[in-house]
């Protein structure tokens, strides 16, 4: 029997795509961030960042600790938290890691103020390096100035510690009030979820983390997603760190007295690719979303970069037409640019006089776009062929032919280009709607499947995490 003809879709609509499997996608998602963390150098940064944090650990803890001898209300929670600490989020070490550690803050005390200023600077240097390598992994080629940095490392610094005990002492709190109650109910729910807290205190300081370091632009949900992808690997990292040590004391047998040593290299050093590999996450969602799916010089093509000069433009065109400025964060959403190509469109059109920053760190436009034509945005980006044929060529048959085809091009490109930006970039018409408005039907595939999936992907991600501290 044969198929019936289908009828073709009326004219400016196309055939809704199908969306891709979900799980198939999120593995092509992670095999991408998987191929930016090794572009990236992730694995060198890591040993990178597990050397300085050996260095630091003791500043920043002492650090930390006095921020509670400076507020009377949680002095008494310095030793709860260093306990919460090294209980929940060093495996089976943590006790002899934690003595040791101890033992070393103790003498810190005796140092004199030249002392206590190294001890301040090993702590920068660790965050200055955390730093620098989100900064990498997000693209960020413009960094923030030494005196912005020092705000936020001071921030990170002082907020961390009371945000933490803050959080364990109105843990403390509910519990006392619950059993106080005698609703054996609402103990027993507060108990459950006390096996997630060590999970989403983790996940939390992870996504702050990458929302505040990077000097670049990055959306919440994409900083909470990397922040539970790299939790739930801390947790199965940590049971089969717990694993190892119970099974295969081997490392004892070789390092003898100082098997803890090696041990807890080993797991500052995995810590740091599991939390980088978070930061991949995070950071390559906006250019998955955009459609990316192999790193180098596809990803930005003479079409994309074009494309994202031009988004650029009209996002602050339509800005200017209502008296705003963008910021590196609105501009970025209202593009639905990555990293990459929200980057290099910024870079360019600010060497080409194009767009501006504010004295306010904002962005506008510098150059009236009816006086510009997509031709000349298209040679101003070194887009086109060029000039430059080699005379030993220019002196042959076909060289000569070559070079009749190539001015050809140009003249036929500087026609069908010759469309003012203004025109181009502008509202659309009436009639224009239905057919060219950006809607959902606009939208890429993948974006509507992250936005619509992402509750149901970040419950599924505090799950896996809450069964790894339950286990």
């Amino acid at each position: 029997m044969m198929d019936e003809p289908t009828s073709p879709p009326p004219a400016g609509k196309q055939p809704p795509e199908k969306a891709p499997n979900a799980v198939k996608d999120t593995a092509r998602f992670l095999l991408y961030a998987a191929e930016r963390f090794a572009r990236d150098g992730c694995p060198q940064r890591a040993a990178s960042l597990t050397f300085t944090s050996l260095l630091a650990m003791v500043p920043l803890l002492a650090v930390s600790f006095a921020i509670f001898a400076a507020f009377p209300a949680y002095d008494s929670l310095q030793v709860k938290v260093q306990d919460y600490i090294f209980e929940n989020f060093v495996p089976q070490v943590g006790t002899q890691v934690q003595g040791h550690i101890q033992t070393f803050m103790a003498q810190t005390g005796k140092l004199s103020a030249v002392g206590v200023v190294f001890l301040a600077l090993s702590a920068v240097l660790l965050l200055s390096s955390i730093n620098g390598t989100l900064n990498t992994i997000w693209r960020a080629r413009q960094t923030r100035g030494l005196v912005m940095r020092l705000m936020v490392f001071w921030s990170v610094l002082t907020l961390t510690p009371l945000l933490f005990g803050a959080s364990i002492s109105l843990s403390s709190v509910l519990f006392a009030l619950a059993q106080a109650s005698g609703v054996e109910s609402v103990t027993g729910s507060l108990a459950r979820f006390a096996f997630a807290l060590p999970f989403l205190f983790q996940a939390a300081g992870l996504t702050v983390l990458f929302l505040v370091m990077p000097a670049a632009p990055v959306r919440r949900r994409d900083a909470v997603m990397g922040g539970l992808v790299a939790s739930v690997l801390l947790e199965g990292l940590k049971q089969g760190f717990a694993f190892y040590v119970t099974n295969f004391p081997t490392y004892e047998t070789i390092y003898g007295v100082m098997a803890t040593i090696p041990i807890f290299l080993m797991w500052v050093y995995l810590s740091w690719m599991v939390i980088l590999f978070g930061a991949e996450v995070a950071a390559g969602l906006p250019e998955w979303r955009t459609g990316a799916r192999r790193l180098g010089r596809e990803g930005l093509s003479p079409i994309r970069r074009l494309t994202a000069a031009l988004a650029v433009l009209r996002a602050l065109s339509q800005a200017a037409r209502a008296g705003k400025s963008l910021s590196d964060r609105n501009l970025s959403r209202a593009c639905r640019l990555g990293p990459d190509a929200l980057g290099y469109a910024t870079r360019r059109l600010d060497q080409d006089d194009y767009i501006a920053r504010t004295t306010r760190n904002q962005w506008v436009l510098s150059r009236d776009l009816e006086t510009v034509t997509l031709a000349d945005l298209h040679r101003d980006l070194d887009l086109g062929l060029g000039t430059g044929i080699p005379r030993v060529h220019l002196r042959t048959a076909w060289g000569q032919r070559f070079a009749k085809a190539v001015d050809g091009l140009e003249a036929a490109e500087d026609e069908i280009f010759a469309m003012p930006l203004k025109q181009l970039l502008a509202p659309p018409a009436v009639g224009e709607d239905r057919v060219h408005a950006p809607g959902p039907e606009d939208e890429d595939v993948e974006d509507r499947i992250a936005r619509k999936g992402f509750n149901a992907r970040v419950l599924a991600l505090i799950g896996l995490g809450t069964l790894g501290q339950a286990g």
